[in-house]
């Protein structure tokens, strides 16, 4: 690839690739991400929209939070269940509330691990607008209980 077709200005993201140059040499080029500049709005407005979407079916109780995490966080099914010390059969049972209510709270710990939240997160979401958002500090305090979770909420006024 040729020096001039590789070029992408877009300073957010760089990459140094290397590439022809006019003289016929090899050597380093300064670029920004062609995937970045094209596409990377587009990937975060449909993740907003999923997330959005994924919380009314949670609400719903059509899907369980472990489907939730799942999903956003971008495991893989057999990734999960591996983590979790599950079978993939198991796994895909808790998708599903009537299951999920079933759990015990050290298998609800395991997930909670493996998707790096606190387990309070496993059983309640916290929302908070855009406005209030800007003045306030959300800080998870560690405690001695692994199954108890402490969320230091401040406002920055």
């Amino acid at each position: 690839m040729k020096e001039k077709e590789l070029f992408v200005d877009f300073k957010p993201q760089q990459l140094v690739l290397y590439v022809e140059k006019e003289d016929g040499s090899y050597g380093q080029v300064v670029s920004g991400s062609y995937l970045a500049k094209n596409y990377l709005d587009d990937y975060f407005d449909k993740v907003k929209k999923w997330d959005k979407s994924l919380k009314e079916q949670l609400k719903k109780g059509e899907i369980s939070p472990v489907y939730y995490y799942l999903i956003m966080q971008e495991f893989g099914e057999k990734d999960l269940a591996s983590r979790v010390g599950i079978s993939l059969r198991k796994l895909r049972k808790h998708f599903k509330m009537e299951h999920y209510i079933k759990m015990r709270l050290s298998l609800l710990k395991r997930y909670a691990d493996a998707f790096d939240v606190p387990v309070a997160s496993m059983v309640h979401f916290l929302v908070i607008g855009k406005k209030a958002a800007k003045h306030l500090t959300i800080e998870n305090l560690d405690s001695q209980n692994p199954y108890f979770t402490i969320t230091k909420i401040e406002s920055g006024k």
